[in-house]
């Protein structure tokens, strides 16, 4: 499933495709804590890295990972958060947010390859989450 993801990370099934590998990992908003939220973050922009080097897509040149996360937990769990990106001509867009009620969302901003650091790092924390948990 994974590399049916990737893809069709330019495309927006590859959205429903990432909420569904992380069901089928068994992961859920209960076992995400804040600090898990920053390690998202960090993989996100480890996957931005090989990007900003193709200075054919203007944006890309300056596309980063707000620091702040936004994020509302209640006893333990994960209500909703919402992670954010910059880039050359805008600031805080989403990256990846999980709302309330169990949705996630990625980058709804973005197309085509503009898809691929959100979607690849969403990915590979997924796995890192699923290995964390021993799921």
């Amino acid at each position: 499933m994974k590399q049916e993801i990737l893809e069709k990370a330019h495309l927006n099934e590859s959205s429903e495709l990432a909420r569904t590998y992380f069901k089928e990992l068994g992961l859920n908003y209960g076992l995400i804590k804040e600090n898990d939220l920053d390690e998202l973050r960090k993989f996100i922009l480890n996957e931005m890295y090989p990007l900003l080097d193709n200075k054919t897509y203007h944006m890309i040149e300056e596309l980063t990972m707000d620091k702040k996360i936004v994020s509302k937990f209640k006893k333990g769990s994960l209500v909703e958060a919402y992670l954010y990106t910059n880039g050359s001509y805008f600031e805080k867009r989403q990256a990846v947010s999980f709302e309330e009620g169990g949705f996630i969302g990625f980058c709804g901003w973005a197309s085509g390859c503009n898809r691929l650091p959100f979607i690849r790092g969403f990915i590979k924390w997924c796995d890192w989450m699923g290995d964390k948990n021993e799921l």
